[in-house]
């Protein structure tokens, strides 16, 4: 493996924000170098109970039904535990352990649900985190006049989501980060 920067994006989407109580419907992983053009990908939704399907909010679940993520949910067979292995192994194949760098927007809760539920794949993963959100957050109070990244329709699924905050990293990049 070259030790060039490996960018590890993921997102989740899940049946709500809290680890302990809910759980993950579906996972999106794109590998990229720091020029942020996609080396490799993965995507899954998982298989849920009708349990925890149940625990969702009214909003999570008018997202997932709009998006059709509910019904992909209802014909997944692919488990947590496979979901977690395939990921794992897409990163592997790219990242030394403890090399790749968790990508994403507001990449602390993909990653506090990462740990809870697949922590073999979050304990292969560097501790930094590159958090596209806090380049938002730093281009709004420094750079007012810049127009705001204007975001595609989100359908709000996982790798949908990804693509777009790879897109948004690129503006701040090529508009901020000169």
């Amino acid at each position: 493996m070259a030790d060039e920067l490996k960018l590890v994006w993921i997102d989740l989407e899940m049946t709500g924000l809290d680890p302990d109580v809910d759980s993950i419907l579906e996972i999106a992983c794109i590998i990229t170098g720091p020029d942020l053009e996609p080396l490799d990908q993965y995507e899954a939704v998982i298989k849920t109970s009708n349990e925890q399907l149940a625990k969702m909010n009214d909003f999570v679940r008018d997202m997932h039904t709009r998006n059709g993520l509910l019904e992909r949910v209802k014909q997944a067979e692919t488990t947590i535990e496979e979901a977690q292995a395939k990921t794992l192994d897409l990163v592997k194949r790219h990242c030394a352990e403890r090399e790749g760098v968790l990508a994403g927007n507001s990449i602390h809760q993909d990653r506090r649900f990462l740990y809870r539920y697949m922590p073999q794949l979050e304990a292969w993963l560097h501790y930094r985190q590159v958090d596209v959100s806090s380049f938002k957050l730093l281009a709004r109070a420094w750079y007012p006049d810049l127009a705001k990244y204007g975001k595609a329709d989100k359908d709000h699924t996982a790798l949908a989501d990804i693509k777009e905050s790879i897109n948004e990293l690129r503006y701040y990049r090529e508009h901020i980060l000169r």
